[in-house]
């Protein structure tokens, strides 16, 4: 698995970081295919779990992440309301929980990579995409190491077995390594840099619950299969939906205080 593992992200990181380098196109194309997979996954796993939720949520949830590109806030929070009527209207007759996983899923998948899609349409988006990638991979890196090593305590064995205190705490320390080391590229002192890390490596470890939680609700062990070692494209990018949005809010927060 650890082989399978590596040779992916060995892979997969090199084009995330050239789509994150060139932006536009490449950019946009990376956020289509990692919204359409994911959408088509979270889809395929609810109706498993016995909800109706239409086809359209699929395009609805791509329409709400490009329109990130836009640069603005308020088509992404127009679009995330759009899509979410949308959707209920389209499951009336099927009952308030397909609305409600129709809705959820919405902006879980559409509104979060969306966020993403407006940080990297800023002035330094590409800097600070770098910030959110590289921290959200030393968190994995170091909550999947530490707790191989070093894991005996459960973090949340209800949740996911697998994780333990200990793993959270190593990935907490690599994500406040990794920001303390690259957050001068976008203009943090150390010390703003640790803080900005831990964040987003607490964001890192609540998206990873979450997915789980909502895998152990459908009862899949992974959300798909198009990543060897990995699963699907939800299991591989559901902490940096989080730390996508979390780069956003840190950007509009720092900009407040510091400029």
């Amino acid at each position: 698995m650890l082989k399978q593992r590596t040779l992916s992200a060995l892979v997969l990181a090199p084009i995330v970081l050239g789509a994150c380098f060139f932006g536009g196109v490449a950019f946009l194309s990376l956020i289509a295919l990692i919204t359409g997979v994911c959408a088509r996954e979270y889809r395929s796993m609810v109706v498993g779990a016995g909800m109706g939720l239409n086809v359209m949520f699929i395009p609805l949830c791509m329409a709400i992440a490009l329109s990130g590109f836009t640069n603005r806030i308020d088509w992404l929070l127009a679009s995330i309301i759009a899509g979410s009527l949308i959707l209920l209207a389209m499951s009336i007759k099927g009952g308030a929980p397909n609305g409600v996983f129709g809705v959820a899923g919405a902006v879980y998948i559409g509104g979060l990579l969306g966020s993403w899609s407006l940080l990297r349409a800023q002035p330094d988006g590409r800097e600070w995409c770098f910030l959110v990638l590289f921290v959200t991979w030393a968190n994995d890196m170091g909550a999947y190491f530490g707790g191989r090593a070093f894991g005996k305590r459960k973090l949340a064995p209800a949740i996911s077995p697998g994780k333990s205190w200990e793993g959270a705490a190593f990935g907490l320390g690599a994500g406040v390594a990794a920001s303390t080391y690259f957050g001068s590229w976008v203009g943090f002192s150390p010390a703003v840099g640790a803080l900005a890390g831990a964040f987003l490596a607490v964001l890192a470890q609540v998206g990873d619950l979450v997915e789980s939680r909502l895998k152990r609700y459908c009862r899949v062990k992974d959300s798909g299969d198009a990543i060897p070692g990995h699963g699907g494209f939800l299991d591989r990018f559901d902490s940096l939906l989080f730390t996508g949005t979390g780069g956003m809010l840190l950007k509009g927060i720092y900009g407040l205080l510091f400029h």
